[in-house]
């Protein structure tokens, strides 16, 4: 068994060996930009109404730790920074914590807006900010956000674009054609020359697909029919682009086209992902290479199924954990208190459904609704999935209107 002062000791070794190994290659001339690429921190989130800022505390400190080790001369977080446009009093804290602690290892930020973030309020303080090498783009101001730094093979230019839709881009295209998000996208990119001859990295936050595929989860705000998705190739002129918003590390199109991923799991959707973060090394143009790294969350999400007394059984022999737990009960009878007992050997059960139930839930949506009924419910269900609630009269009464008039004009 380690000690905690031997741990110490030895990660203060560690960073001390780093900072002697990056001045060597300062002294050598041998310098190359390193970059870490992070996205989705999603700070506030409760999941099943159970507050993740503990887990998020403790991988923002493995980031740091990293930081600490690899001296990478600048991160990239792609957006989604908050959960929710007004984050809790907490998760502004960790982010202060987060940025403070980066700041000191003189680490440069860049950082954008995703979809979950209010991009003005993301703004505050951008330009003192700018001074001590944290650069943050929230909201589009009719051009894109740009920053250059220097290493030993000459310039990289970095470009911010934060989360787009053509609403935010109209205003300022005049009377360019913008109905798309690829539309959006693509204006916004022509806002800047771009030399390709030299390095450039590019920051987003969109829903990235290449022939349209890319791996989805159930965390994430998906648009009917896919309207938002952006094909790859788009970004084909970039030397490194670190994406945001699908919570899978992956790949899109090619190799330097990446989603870093969600640094944690954020649904039961998500079970058999791997979570980390990228390495990113530039050195002359053309040459790059990468490194996952991964994260080791604080507690692991697990997913259970069988009867009762089996799963009660095999909780008492192994006795008991501190994962978080979906259950999945194949009973077909009933349970007396089933939440309260398995609570006692698993106390961050989050979930447990019946798996009959379920199979009923779907043959009821699907089999026995009427038939001019299935339209409208579909549609309720997507309205209170997108708003956090259900429609109200008036609002059920103009989709019922629509459906009607949409189901005329198909005959």
């Amino acid at each position: 068994m380690v000690c905690n002062d031997c741990l110490m000791i030895s990660e203060f070794a560690m960073f001390w060996v780093a900072v002697y190994q990056r001045y060597t290659a300062l002294s050598k001339g041998e310098h190359n930009m390193k970059l870490f690429h992070c996205s989705d921190l999603h700070l506030g989130k409760r999941m099943f109404e159970r507050s993740l800022l503990e887990d998020q505390r403790y991988l923002i400190d493995q980031i740091c730790r990293l930081a600490a080790l690899h001296r990478p001369d600048g991160i990239l977080i792609s957006g989604d920074v908050y959960d929710k446009t007004i984050p809790p009093v907490e998760a502004v804290h960790l982010l202060d914590d987060f940025l403070t602690q980066l700041h000191r290892m003189g680490i440069c930020v860049y950082l954008i807006a995703g979809n979950h973030d209010s991009a003005g309020r993301l703004d505050f303080g951008r330009r003192c900010l700018e001074e001590q090498n944290v650069h943050i783009c929230g909201m589009f101001n009719g051009t894109l956000a740009h920053v250059e730094k220097q290493d030993a093979y000459g310039t990289v230019h970095f470009y911010l674009l934060p989360f787009l839709k053509p609403a935010l881009v109209l205003p300022y295209a005049g009377s360019a054609a913008i109905s798309t998000y690829a539309d959006a996208v693509r204006w916004a990119l022509q806002t800047v020359t771009i030399d390709p001859a030299a390095r450039n990295v590019l920051l987003a936050h969109q829903f990235v697909t290449w022939n349209g595929i890319a791996e989805q989860s159930d965390s994430e705000v998906k648009m009917l029919g896919g309207v938002d998705a952006i094909d790859a190739s788009l970004l084909f002129g970039f030397d490194y682009v670190a994406l945001g918003h699908l919570h899978s590390p992956q790949r899109i199109g090619k190799d330097t086209i990446r989603y870093a991923g969600s640094p944690m799991k954020y649904s039961f959707s998500e079970l058999r992902q791997k979570k980390g973060l990228m390495m990113v090394e530039l050195r002359g143009k053309g040459d790059i290479s990468m490194e996952f790294l991964p994260l080791e969350p604080l507690h692991e999400m697990r997913e259970i199924r069988g009867n009762f007394v089996d799963l009660l059984e095999a909780a008492r022999e192994c006795g008991g954990t501190e994962d978080y737990i979906r259950v999945i009960l194949t009973d077909s009878g009933i349970v007396y208190d089933p939440v309260r007992r398995l609570q006692a050997y698993y106390p961050n059960l989050m979930t447990l459904e019946r798996a009959e139930r379920r199979e009923m839930r779907i043959a009821t949506v699907w089999k026995e609704m009427p038939q001019e009924e299935m339209g409208i419910s579909l549609f309720s269900q997507f309205f209170e999935k997108q708003n956090g609630k259900s429609m109200d009269g008036h609002q059920r009464k103009i989709a019922e209107t629509v459906w009607k008039e949409m189901e005329e004009e198909s005959k």
